[in-house]
């Protein structure tokens, strides 16, 4: 089975692919402010190791995630 690549076809996806990206970056902008004083680390007075701030970043990374998915 060959498949024939339209040109046109093609450029309308890319388009709506485009005007979607646009779309989200426009409501994730408008509808969603995040609380910047929850991101802030414990205490990095900068006597902390690499792994500290490693483990405190995937933290806080996690714990917005979690924010992020969980409903109510």
């Amino acid at each position: 089975m060959v498949v024939r690549n339209n040109r046109q076809v093609t450029r309308l996806f890319f388009l709506l692919v485009l005007a979607m990206a646009l779309f989200g970056a426009w409501f994730g902008t408008t509808f969603w402010q995040p609380d910047l004083d929850t991101l802030a680390l414990s205490d990095a007075a900068g006597n902390e190791n690499w792994i500290d701030l490693a483990a405190s970043l995937g933290e806080v990374v996690l714990q917005l995630f979690l924010g992020v998915t969980t409903s109510g």
